[in-house]
């Protein structure tokens, strides 16, 4: 499209004007378009949509101020560069030219050589334009984007009110229509967009992605937030309960909202409101009612990125160590290593609020790992004993973590069989193989695999066969209650007698109490892991607290 003709449009009333001014410009870069008069003009730009415009200013119909005046209400011809070539040299026609939106002038007679250096200047500051306005239009709509979005919030700086709008289950839709009925599915809702916001006086309607929408208020100080939870609420019912039909097929669409209105960081307020109203699973959110939680949140999330920067670079992140209670030997061979941190205050900072979760968000986990690792080996080194580490799939799943977990088990093979890794399955793992490969080097270094947290929701019995693990720990939700609740105690039994198949130890978390500790045990459960054994600890417990005060 950017390598097509520039494209001029010259408007002039007397014939021979329009002729002389195209044989100066004579090229084969350029094509021309004409007009007679200042309506025709109009009529041809819409139309044809030219790069440059030359324009007389005395003519017939409509002469070349009211011609230049009205183009400029047009989004299209906005920015479309207008030269008025002119023999009128009056300091109040040039003075009116400008505030109508004239660019430049040429005095009639014009000079050829001006004539052809100002419209070179002019075409390629079209091009430019035109590399601009695709830059900031959607492709498949042609709506403003959000580059668009962000610069006409950033031009006028005051406080203004932003909708958003999210199409729920874009993707799947376009999984199942496929993405030429989608994208006119797209077009559709700019003009259902259009006719439903007309009466809130908007700015500007943008595309923003394939299923999110933007609408700028001019002015939100007109409506009160009863006003905007009213509109949100009926526009949310008119696309429920309407179906758009397109193509012969129909839709059913169904929608989220968010609004927003501030002078500063408009857009991420409306964004942020938008996706918690999509956690929510609430059809419309404003900023005033959650924007000081969200604040807030922020603020903490900040404050725990920066504490988890400081224990990096003054070495507080800490393991500390929970025993496990051979219940068969009634001693302590194993531990499971559990992250902390001092903050700068010295202060204990354990995993709630979860800082791992943020240090994810803030790509500080994989140095958090680094250190726990290096200081759990060392602790194997120091005292061997048998000691865990927490690991997930999707870390197996992430390049630098995994490289670097194999790096450390072949540097220290000579202390990996009393390592054990903690694999805890999770939902969104997607390369399963990838899990089995690092399982397999894992086994070949002497390391034993325990699988976490068994019976929470995600443990697939047929993968867990596939995964062959030493030890199988089970969910803490379910030893909780076994006490109380007979479908917990059958379903511990079951894990049980499913580990014993297949040669698995197992391990019961939570054990709090003596009644549950006696329970496990009438089970056959190998293992106990809770406050009745000992909490967590920078030091390794050496004997359960239970048995001492029995002792004491």
């Amino acid at each position: 499209m950017l390598n097509q003709k520039i494209r001029f449009l010259i408007v002039d009333d007397v014939d021979v004007n329009r002729a002389m001014i195209k044989l100066s410009l004579k090229s084969d870069e350029y094509e021309f378009i004409e007009a007679k008069d200042g309506k025709e003009a109009l009529e041809i730009a819409i139309a044809k949509k030219p790069d440059v415009i030359l324009m007389d200013a005395v003519m017939p119909n409509m002469d070349g101020f009211e011609a230049t005046k009205a183009m400029r209400q047009i989004d299209e011809l906005e920015r479309v560069p207008i030269l008025m070539i002119t023999s009128l040299d009056d300091k109040k026609d040039k003075l009116k030219a400008l505030e109508v939106g004239v660019n430049d002038f040429i005095t009639k007679p014009f000079d050829k050589a001006e004539l052809q250096a100002r419209c070179k200047s002019y075409a390629q500051f079209s091009t430019l334009n035109k590399k601009y306005s695709l830059a900031t239009l959607n492709p498949i709509t042609n709506a403003p984007n959000r580059l668009a979005l962000v610069k006409d919030i950033t031009d006028k700086n005051e406080k203004r009110g932003l909708f958003l709008v999210n199409i729920d289950n874009m993707e799947s839709l376009e999984n199942f229509y496929g993405s030429k009925i989608i994208q006119e599915l797209q077009i559709k809702f700019i003009e259902i967009l259009k006719e439903h916001f007309q009466d809130l006086s908007y700015e500007n309607i943008y595309h923003l992605s394939q299923e999110k929408y933007a609408i700028l208020l001019k002015n939100s100080e007109l409506l009160s937030n009863d006003d905007i939870k009213t509109f949100c609420f009926n526009f949310v019912e008119s696309i429920k309960n309407s179906q758009i039909e397109l193509n012969g097929y129909h839709f059913d669409l169904s929608v989220t909202m968010s609004f927003a209105a501030s002078k500063e960081s408009l857009y991420e307020e409306a964004n942020e409101v938008l996706r918690c109203a999509i956690d929510m699973k609430k059809d419309y959110l404003l900023s005033s009612d959650v924007i000081a939680d969200l604040k807030a949140k922020l603020k903490s999330n900040l404050d725990m990125i920066n504490t988890i920067k400081y224990a990096l670079k003054n070495d507080t992140i800490l393991p500390f160590y929970q025993p496990l209670f051979d219940n068969k030997e009634k001693t302590i061979p194993k531990y499971e290593s559990l992250v902390r941190m001092r903050d700068e205050h010295g202060n204990m900072v354990y995993p709630s609020p979860l800082f791992l979760d943020i240090a994810k968000k803030g790509k500080l986990y994989p140095q958090v790992t680094k250190v726990l690792v290096e200081k759990v080996i060392d602790k194997i080194r120091e005292s061997g004993k048998e000691l865990s580490l927490n690991i997930s799939s999707l870390d197996i799943e992430n390049p630098y973590i995994s490289a670097f977990l194999i790096d450390t088990i072949k540097r220290n093979s000579d202390i990996t069989h009393k390592l054990i890794f903690e694999l805890l399955e999770d939902k969104d793992t997607e390369d399963y193989d990838r899990v089995k490969d690092f399982i397999e080097i894992a086994k070949n270094y002497g390391i034993k695999i325990a699988i976490d947290d068994f019976g929470s929701g995600y443990s697939n019995f047929m993968r867990i066969i596939e995964f062959e693990p030493d030890i199988i720990k089970i969910d803490g939700s379910l030893i909780k209650d076994i006490a109380t609740s007979k479908v917990a105690r059958s379903t511990v039994e079951m894990i049980k007698y499913f580990a014993d198949k297949i040669g698995a130890k197992t391990v019961a978390e939570y054990v709090e109490n003596q009644e549950i500790y006696e329970i496990i045990n009438e089970i056959g459960i190998d293992f106990s892991q809770g406050y009745f054994i000992g909490k967590a600890d920078s030091k390794l417990l050496e004997k359960a607290e239970f048995l001492e005060e029995v002792e004491a």
